[in-house]
């Protein structure tokens, strides 16, 4: 049985458009009908295009085999990614930990610039050559 350019398009999972480019670049023959369209050796269609298959053909038992797999890698990746939150989570609390220790250690800041008591000059104060008010 040969294909129109529609049972090949769904046999391939390919739009007819590409089905009838395909055609006339010369990727695939097929001959001509009288009405118009392609009759597509399925052969010729697949030398081409893979076939798809159809959602139709897999069965609940066939899927059934397969799906306990995948929840033993998921639960795999899990744990994983687990244990490198815990891990990056110490490293977080050790860091905030330092830190703390380190800004309980330094001294108080000061008020001034110059520490001196005087409050610093402004920068249009300084570029003016403007006095202080308090000299």
């Amino acid at each position: 049985m040969k294909y129109s350019a529609g049972q090949a398009a769904k046999a391939t999972g390919k739009s007819i458009p590409t089905i009838t480019r395909a055609i006339k670049s010369g990727k695939i023959s097929a001959s001509p009908k009288s009405g118009g369209g392609y009759e597509i050796d399925p052969a010729e269609l697949h030398r081409v295009f893979a076939a798809v298959m159809p959602v139709s053909d897999v069965t609940v038992s066939e899927l059934g085999r397969e799906t306990p797999i995948i929840p033993n890698v998921l639960q795999e990746k899990v744990k994983m990614l687990e244990e490198a939150l815990a891990d990056a989570r110490d490293d977080r609390d050790h860091w905030r930990q330092q830190a703390e220790r380190l800004a309980m250690a330094l001294p108080a800041p000061v008020a001034t610039a110059s520490g001196q008591g005087k409050p610093a000059r402004s920068f249009w104060a300084r570029l003016m050559g403007k006095a202080e008010a308090n000299d």
